[in-house]
């Protein structure tokens, strides 16, 4: 591979498949070699896949893919932007506020929206994609406590592995390359060279390129650089590890059924379905010094706290990584059957039926404040690829386990007192620490920022400390506000996208 207009890609996920898409649409000759470590859409590589977190435990497994398609084979096609405070400073929040902001992304989230069939304007304007509006807000609530945050679910999922054959039909110079490790990177006479691993013929080999480009998750992002010098000097590099801690919390009883279904899904387009989730207001996070943490109101159809239920959830939300492999979820299956509160769940989300309630479920996904306590980082050990082993250690501060507890007055006063609702049980004497889980959301171990001594990566995401390496996935967030973020990488790489073009 030449240097000249040439750019080495790793990783086969949302990110990279936007970033590469954007870049050979804006200049179809560009040179571009993309390094996927699996050989096939899900693959069993425990070097890479298998991270635990020595801390506060994800509780979700697997929380990552390696494979042929990334995290596209696991996700479950939820899109919603960042908000516009989540790009600000906010002097309660440690290490908040983003060198870009909302605007600078609206063209990357604009075409991303387009490539799945639907206008960015129904996260603003979400009145105008449905018949009937009024169905926007059934429920009685306090607006200048909570206002709506909108998501969208494609019923057709971005399964990335698809999506880059077809973008190998449309551009010769795109070359993929299944099986290749990135490893790290050595620096001679100022030039970066890819140190990496080919898995079918076993050997190691050097690679150069006009520019890098690490799309591999936040753990192995900074793993590689972690293990590459001089770019492991950057004191935030695998630091400030966060994801979207999650899990049911309170429950309320209204005193008659109740029909919301837009809080869990309703149909506003073909093949594309809108849900709405509930936030606090700015204001509302600055006087009670709080994240941009979100919740739904979910039907439930069992009175009290369902540890059972949970436990199943996150059994189920993976459950498609054995179904890839033709292997029967005898487990899983025999639980839902033995479990008709989560097997009514399931049903009322997915058909809508069932959708009359007096039970609601408030299903929290919060924002983790960045940390340098939270992250990853080097053991003396090595790994057969010549690597340093890496040990995550995702952890939770004080004020991130008191974030679900702030909302219950707000939750009974400001929401469900107005709508008659009442507490089914004191959730407060359940810790959080204990019911959360990871959202696989891992984000910030690679974070943007002005300048080096305050992250990782520019504005335009190149590293610091090299002319030639960007990273372009969650790593880069400096902040996670309550959103499923790959919309948000998939805008990332198209801006990264049309600068190399122009650069």
């Amino acid at each position: 591979m030449s240097k000249r207009r040439s750019t080495v890609v790793l990783g086969t996920g949302p990110s990279a498949y936007f970033f590469v898409q954007s870049l050979l649409e804006a200049d179809a000759h560009h040179e571009v070699t993309v390094l996927e470590a699996g050989l096939k859409p899900f693959d069993s590589l425990p070097t890479l896949s298998e991270r635990p977190s020595l801390a506060q435990p994800f509780r979700l497994s697997p929380t990552l893919n390696i494979g042929y398609g990334g995290t596209s084979q696991l996700w479950h096609n939820v899109l919603a932007p960042l908000d516009r405070e989540d790009f600000e400073t906010k002097p309660w929040i440690p290490l908040s506020g983003w060198p870009i902001c909302r605007d600078d992304l609206e063209d990357g989230y604009r075409k991303a929206c387009e490539a799945f069939g639907f206008s960015f304007e129904v996260f603003d304007q979400p009145e105008a994609s449905v018949e009937k509006p009024e169905v926007l807000a059934p429920l009685q609530f306090n607006r200048g406590v909570f206002r709506h945050k909108v998501f969208v679910h494609p019923r057709r999922y971005l399964r990335t592995h698809e999506a880059f054959e077809r973008l190998r039909v449309r551009f010769p110079n795109l070359q993929l390359r299944l099986g290749v490790l990135g490893l790290r990177f050595e620096r001679t006479g100022g030039e970066e060279t890819l140190i990496a691993f080919d898995r079918r013929s076993e050997k190691e080999e050097r690679l150069q390129a006009e520019r890098f480009v690490l799309c591999c998750g936040a753990l192995n992002n900074s793993e590689i650089l972690l293990n590459s010098a001089p770019h492991d000097a950057n004191p935030f590099l695998g630091k400030c590890l966060m994801d979207h801690p999650m899990g049911n919390y309170y429950q309320f009883r209204y005193p008659g059924k109740v029909r919301a279904r837009i809080y869990s899904g309703l149909s506003f387009a073909r093949g594309l379905d809108l849900r709405l989730a509930w936030t606090l207001t700015p204001e509302t996070q600055a006087r009670e010094q709080l994240g941009n943490s979100a919740f739904y109101l979910r039907p439930a159809f069992a009175e009290g706290p369902e540890d059972q239920t949970e436990a199943l959830k996150l059994k189920l939300l993976t459950v498609r990584r054995k179904l890839a492999a033709l292997e029967v979820p005898w487990e899983e299956g025999w639980a839902l059957l033995k479990n008709l509160n989560m097997a009514a769940q399931i049903v009322q989300y997915k058909t809508g039926l069932l959708s009359a309630h007096r039970l609601t479920d408030c299903m929290f996904v919060t924002e983790q404040r960045p940390s340098l306590d939270s992250g990853l980082s080097l053991t003396d050990q090595v790994n057969e690829f010549g690597n340093r082993r890496a040990e995550v250690r995702w952890r939770l501060s004080s004020d991130d386990l008191e974030e679900v507890r702030a909302f219950r007055g707000k939750l009974r006063d400001d929401l469900m007192a107005l709508n008659g609702a009442e507490e089914t049980f004191d959730a407060s004497v359940l810790p959080w620490a204990q019911r959360l889980s990871s959202a696989a959301h891992h984000l910030g171990t690679a974070r943007m920022a002005k300048q080096a001594g305050s992250g990782c990566v520019d504005q335009n995401l190149r590293l610091f400390s090299s002319e030639q390496i960007y990273v372009c996935d969650g790593s880069v967030f400096p902040t996670g506000g309550n959103a499923n973020p790959t919309l948000t990488c998939m805008a990332l790489g198209a801006r990264l996208a049309r600068h190399l073009a122009r650069d």
